[in-house]
């Protein structure tokens, strides 16, 4: 059995946005460890453009081919998956990562997608190569006239089945069978850390190098050695505009003993010296993130790195049972994040005015995002975060507070728009309120949040544009003119000021 690997560039030309493949990683090393062999197209290292992927795919023929991104990218994966079909109609093309497990009655209708995994993949598609493998059924149909909703609206139901769980799959007569969601892995300590040398990880550290971010400001371009570490899988919230693919799983963390064990590898290796805990959320309670930090600072590891924290991690003073903690404790903590080896966190805000927050669900007051930023400053810490704009109570004024508030502090954020995404909050409101009237339209034309591809606010396109605009062109200045007026709805490249080092 003949199987390929697909890694998509999401951002192609652009070496800035290069990282190593993390969830990719840990699939494909998981099923090298089970015993099967398979080759990589690595799109992003590659920089392929789409004709050189065709002409890949007329010259290379596959048994299975899977591959996965963020909802976001739809588009790219549409096209790939009915390209392939067209060429290698026996092919079994299957398609993991949010994209999949977020739009999966979608992939099925609008391309000709064999196999949708949702959820933590490893496991699932071991499991899917032993049946293919052996010629195994993937399921069984259990109520073939009963359909399971599903908020896409517009687009066909699956019918309820029993198998591989965490799959969907076509079946006789074009039926899409859903075997149900499996059980995440508990102890994810249990992985095998990403085998990178599956990859180019050359042209992947190379691309680190002269990269602006949290990096350089510890070390000079030419000494980077930038990796990425996965800490954590989950997420303990359900903010009403995120979806990613553990977005259905608990949060769990792997212990500090094996995450140092990872490291101290990869600084052998490769000479790493920086990491990026590569999280949707590193530490979210101050216990656990103590322990674990008093662990790193034991290990006496000689690196630095970046983590994702909440946005009141060191900045509320009181916790769930209405215990006071004091301000010296948490700036303790902070502290000790920098003897650890922590030049920078970051914590998305996403909004100044309490009113959005608690619209997001994200159970936190501006207030304490404030101290917070203080705290990192006192410790040496940088503190960065990100902000949306664009839900249906922002106005004007709103948009101010959030600037002024950011301006104040002098945090540089990373803004965006709002983009409302399946299996959200947001997107519910904005299918209920016809706010999206084609959903392969809508997920065809959207790119990154940096776009406003949907206005739900009672501001017109032009003024909902402009307010931001304006508003962060003064946040700019402020900053001395770091960025163009091209770049200011593009602030991914985590520019941090000389003033947020001090």
């Amino acid at each position: 059995m003949k199987i390929l690997f697909i890694n998509p560039s999401l951002r192609p030309g652009n070496s800035a946005h290069l990282f190593l493949p993390v969830g990719l990683g840990y699939v494909v090393t998981y099923v090298k460890e089970h015993g099967y062999d398979f080759d990589i197209l690595d799109v992003d290292a590659g920089n392929y453009t789409n004709d050189y992927i065709e002409k890949y795919f007329m010259k290379n023929k596959f048994d299975v081919i899977c591959m996965g991104s963020i909802v976001t990218h739809y588009r790219w994966i549409k096209w790939c998956i009915n390209m392939i079909k067209e060429h290698q109609p026996e092919a079994k093309v299957v398609v993991g990562n949010s994209v999949g497990g977020s739009i999966p009655e979608v992939l099925f209708q609008t391309t000709k997608v064999d196999i949708v995994i949702y959820g933590e993949a490893e496991v699932t598609i071991k499991e899917l190569f032993d049946a293919l493998k052996m010629n195994k059924s993937l399921g069984e149909i259990v109520e073939p006239h009963v359909e399971i909703p599903h908020m896409n609206k517009g687009y066909p139901s699956t019918i309820k089945g029993i198998g591989i769980p965490g799959l969907m799959y076509r079946a006789k007569n074009n039926l899409v069978v859903n075997n149900g969601k499996r059980k995440a892995v508990k102890n994810i300590d249990d992985f095998p850390f990403p085998d990178w040398e599956l990859f180019d990880v050359e042209t992947y550290l190379k691309a680190s190098k002269g990269v602006r971010g949290t990096f350089t400001w510890k070390y000079k371009p030419e000494d980077a050695v930038v990796m990425p570490v996965n800490t954590a899988r989950g997420c303990v919230f359900k903010c009403t505009f995120c979806h990613y693919v553990f977005w259905h799983d608990p949060y769990r963390h792997r212990s500090a003993e094996n995450v140092i064990t990872e490291i101290k590898q990869n600084q052998k290796k490769y000479n790493a010296n920086f990491f990026n805990f590569w999280d949707e959320l590193t530490f979210h309670k101050l216990g656990p993130a103590e322990k674990f930090v008093d662990k790193l600072i034991e290990a006496d590891l000689k690196v630095h790195w970046t983590a994702a924290i909440r946005a009141d991690l060191m900045g509320k003073d009181i916790d769930n049972k209405g215990n006071l903690i004091p301000r010296k404790k948490r700036l303790e903590l902070a502290r000790k994040f920098v003897k650890a080896g922590c030049v920078h966190v970051g914590f998305s805000l996403e909004s100044g005015s309490d009113e959005i927050l608690e619209a997001m669900n994200k159970r936190v007051k501006s207030k304490y995002f404030k101290e917070q930023v203080h705290i990192c400053k006192d410790a040496g810490l940088i503190a960065n975060t990100s902000i949306i704009i664009g839900y249906p109570q922002e106005t004007p004024e709103t948009i101010k507070e959030t600037m002024t508030q950011l301006e104040e502090l002098k945090v540089y954020p990373s803004t965006g728009f709002l983009l409302p995404l399946p299996e959200t909050g947001m997107w519910n409101y904005a299918i209920e309120n016809n706010h999206i009237a084609d959903i392969d339209h809508y997920l065809t034309q959207i790119t990154e949040r940096q776009d406003l591809s949907l206005n739900l606010t009672k501001m017109s396109v032009e003024q909902h544009k402009n307010e931001n605009v304006q508003r962060l062109d003064r946040l700019n200045k402020s900053f001395g003119n770091p960025l163009s007026k091209e770049q200011l709805l593009k602030t991914c490249l985590l520019y941090t000021s000389d003033a947020a080092d001090e």
